[in-house]
């Protein structure tokens, strides 16, 4: 509160500070060049001390603290994989990973798409994959580019899933546990992510904390958002914006399959 005080005048009656006074003590903390995490507390702290004078009948009107409003911090750019990396990554792949990076990049599937992929939902003949996001249920039929169905045809038909682990599990599941009082205790064992963290460290790929097998599906969307058609991102993505865009785009499914072809020309031939 020291720079609020400060910023109004030890001798200022609380009562009669404006609400432009509060806008000009915000705007002054930004020129001051102050982090957001430090703006957005003290902020916060001259509205607890408004709202606390308010309830205990110290004051009767304050300015309009809504107008005060919190900085947005910005967000950090999120890396993706480079065409070198990428290589770098299939080179020392296995079997199964191969084929899961491919379906990242191609497809911008995550770890759960993978682990929950079955043979039922590929039509390798033809090169496409029908197969709706677990987290939004959003439809998607989307091609396979060529590599992805060589990647896909290595793969040793084990069951129902495309993808086991050694041990015969799907790659990612739930664990169930009995806790000492009785309870049960449920974790998440992504096989996926464990597997492609070492993947990086042999493919000597040096990425800072979040990079990881999701960095894939990043990448995908990030080279397919330069095609500037956003209704064909959503489709690839499989977001649940897409019921929007399908209102007044009925059949988008030309533009999805440009898109991710024209996506394969830069990340594996790497021409734009």
């Amino acid at each position: 509160m020291k720079a609020f005080v400060k910023f109004v005048g030890p001798h200022q009656l609380v009562s009669v500070v404006s609400t432009l006074d509060l806008q000009n003590y915000r705007t002054g903390l930004i020129r001051a060049r102050n982090s957001p995490n430090t703006i957005n507390n003290r902020i916060a702290a001259v509205k607890a001390m408004y709202n606390w004078a308010l309830d205990n009948e110290i004051i009767d009107r304050s300015p309009r603290l809504k107008a005060l409003k919190k900085v947005t911090p910005q967000k950090a750019e999120k890396p993706t994989f480079t065409p070198p990396q990428i290589q770098a990554l299939l080179q020392d792949a296995g079997v199964q990973m191969k084929a899961m990076i491919w379906l990242g990049l191609n497809c911008g599937f995550g770890c759960t798409d993978c682990a929950e992929l079955r043979w039922k939902n590929l039509d390798l003949d033809h090169g496409r994959v029908t197969f709706p996001r677990g987290k939004t249920g959003i439809g998607r039929n989307l091609p396979l580019w060529p590599e992805t169905v060589q990647a896909l045809l290595t793969v040793a038909k084990q069951g129902e899933l495309a993808f086991y682990t050694h041990s015969g599990n799907p790659w990612v599941r739930t664990i169930s546990s009995k806790q000492e009082d009785g309870t049960t205790k449920y974790t998440k064992d992504g096989a996926v992510t464990k597997e492609f963290s070492k993947l990086m460290k042999k493919a000597g790929i040096e990425a800072p904390k979040g990079v990881g097998f999701y960095t894939l599906r990043r990448t995908a969307a990030t080279v397919a958002a330069n095609s500037g058609d956003s209704f064909a991102v959503q489709k690839l993505l499989g977001h649940a914006d897409v019921k929007m865009a399908s209102t007044y785009v009925q059949n988008i499914s030309e533009q999805t399959d440009r898109v991710i072809n024209n996506s394969r020309k830069i990340m594996v031939e790497g021409s734009p």
